[in-house]
């Protein structure tokens, strides 16, 4: 995932750096207000339901990744499975659409932490009207960055990833320590039982980033060890840093509080623990940009290598393909730079981190189905698929039904999406064979 200018192979070191960096760069920053808002004290066990999900399904994905050799990810899984050219390039389309939600929360949390700190640091109150013109900048920039050629150094994303994680790690330890209520007052399912339930389903997306390693493949030395190990720690890294900074934060956010500060909520959190109070606060927001800013650069790179892959496939249009003489996918780097900016400039954080989670949920469940169907070829233990599949399966309905309860209009926004994808790639294949059809025999 994060692009490195560094030669060889990449360690163990630095597939975690990758996994981790890829997880919670915005997991935590952009998402978590929008899982507290549903899942209220119990948002603990949000994060943690849609952590053991991801270890199941990321079991699908290393056997199957494994097994092919393959860096496609769910589409290279599909096509191995189906002679319908339709599904995999849907799927495809699907990975596509997800990572420009992923980056579009990115780009969405960095310009609401970038208005905090002008206010915050500077001193100057900036009117909210600039946050989608801040959220358009930083990916316009990346964009530009990634078509020069230029990317952020390996060791520096390193040592940076390491640090936010003893970073945020601190944050959750001061603010459990320092906490002077009264733990056995707290109602921990204040907004019901189920309420949890439906928070993992809609926060899905803070753990897309483990996909990403997927598409290195090639480039991890040692890989049948190394991916495993790296993989598996990421994730449980990950689980670790949602579950203590959640917790954390349920201990000092009010629901007025939350509801004032959702967009920032982890530092609005920091500001009630005692020893820090605005130093924390700072601290977080300048975190924040960073690791958002990166999780776009990032995201980017690799998305737009998967774009490349699946237009060289034939399951998207061609044009796609295209690389300049320095191998930079162009046209690649151009659609999801185009389609980021305008999710992040139009729609809201709610609308983004619904969106993005329905879209990996869908993922998911495909490569949990592939690996189950094909658990003799994988060497797989059938159970493991069969629960992240029953889980990602699950979920989607209860997001569908949430939505439909409370937010109608982002429940028709999502579907009109995923189905215009769908039918423009119906007609998209349609259109293909029937130009190969037509084509006069050499």
């Amino acid at each position: 995932m994060l692009s490195r200018s560094r030669s060889g192979k990449l360690g163990l070191p630095e597939v975690v750096a990758m996994g981790v960096g890829g997880m919670v760069s915005g997991g935590i920053y952009a998402v978590l207000g929008v899982a507290m808002r549903q899942a209220g004290n119990a948002v603990v066990v949000s994060y943690l339901l849609a952590g053991v999900i991801t270890l199941l399904t990321a079991y699908s994905y290393l056997k199957l990744t494994l097994h092919y050799g393959e860096h496609g990810g769910a589409f290279t899984f599909v096509e191995h499975v189906t002679d319908d050219d339709r599904i995999a390039g849907f799927v495809g389309w699907v990975l596509v659409v997800g990572y420009v939600g992923v980056m579009a929360m990115y780009a969405f949390a960095f310009g609401a932490y970038t208005l905090t700190a002008a206010r915050a640091i500077v001193g100057v109150d900036l009117p909210q009207l600039l946050r989608p013109v801040i959220s358009v900048f930083v990916v316009a920039a990346f964009v530009g960055l990634n078509l020069s050629g230029v990317h952020e150094t390996g060791l520096f994303e390193d040592i940076a990833v390491y640090l936010k994680v003893l970073v945020l790690g601190s944050l959750a330890a001061l603010g459990v320590v320092f906490y002077q209520g009264d733990l056995t007052a707290i109602s921990w399912f204040d907004k019901g039982v189920v309420s949890p339930i439906t928070g993992f389903a809609i926060i899905f997306v803070s753990y897309e980033g483990f996909q990403l390693l997927v598409y290195d493949y090639e480039d991890i030395e040692n890989v049948e060890r190394t991916l495993p190990i790296g993989m598996y720690t990421s994730i449980l890294v990950a689980i670790l840093i949602y579950v203590s900074v959640s917790f954390m934060a349920t201990l000092h956010l009010t629901a007025d509080q939350l509801v004032a500060h959702e967009e920032v909520a982890l530092a609005e959190a920091v500001t009630h623990i005692p020893v820090l109070g605005a130093f924390g606060f700072v601290l977080v927001v300048l975190s924040a940009i960073k690791s958002t800013s990166s999780g776009i650069n990032a995201t980017l790179f690799g998305t737009a290598r998967l774009v490349h892959e699946i237009a060289t496939e034939g399951a998207i249009p061609r044009l796609f393909s295209f690389r300049n003489r320095e191998g930079i996918p162009v046209y690649a780097l151009l659609l999801m730079g185009a389609l980021t900016a305008a999710f992040a400039a139009l729609g809201t954080l709610k609308q983004i981190t619904e969106f993005g989670s329905v879209a990996f949920l869908i993922a998911d469940a495909v490569a949990n189905a592939v690996n189950l169907r094909l658990a003799d070829v994988t060497g797989s233990n059938r159970l493991v698929p069969a629960l992240g599949l029953a889980g990602t399966v699950v979920a989607i309905p209860v997001v569908l039904y949430h939505l439909y309860r409370t937010d109608i209009e982002i429940l028709l926004w999502i579907v009109g999406i995923f189905g215009s994808l769908f039918l423009l790639e119906f007609l998209y294949v349609d259109r293909r064979s029937d130009r190969s059809g037509s084509e006069p025999e050499g």
